[in-house]
């Protein structure tokens, strides 16, 4: 008896860490990875703070609410990406004109969503 519960608690052991490290990111879908944030002045700590933002709207968000979002924000991020430099500064400048209506269109159509995944809007 004693042989198995220490088997089995070795096995959880290993496992869960295991599962964990192989577990794979929200924020990776929009990002790529945590290196092509941190390519443009982004820290780990602020890839794991976008990862709890996009977990939390994942739990409030209906699947497909969550894969708009997520698409629009994939779309806001890559423009954003775009014009920010290695210190993490952002040229807004290097916009076209037409860049910026669509960062515009899509931070309001992403402004519901935000409100939801914030309490600010009743389901």
């Amino acid at each position: 008896m004693k042989k198995r519960m220490l088997a089995g608690i070795a096995a959880v052991a290993i496992l869960i860490p295991s599962a964990a490290f192989a577990a794979s990111y929200l924020a990776d879908d929009i990002f790529g990875s945590s290196a092509a944030i941190e390519q443009h002045g982004g820290t780990q700590e602020e890839y794991q703070e976008i990862e709890g933002l996009l977990q939390a709207a994942k739990g409030k968000l209906t699947e497909d609410e969550f894969k708009e979002y997520t698409e629009l924000t994939k779309q806001l991020v890559q423009l954003k990406l775009k014009i920010t430099d290695a210190n993490g500064v952002v040229h807004e400048e290097k916009l076209t004109k037409e860049e910026q209506q669509r960062v515009e269109q899509l931070s309001s159509r992403l402004a519901p969503y935000f409100g939801k995944i914030n309490g600010a809007v009743t389901p």
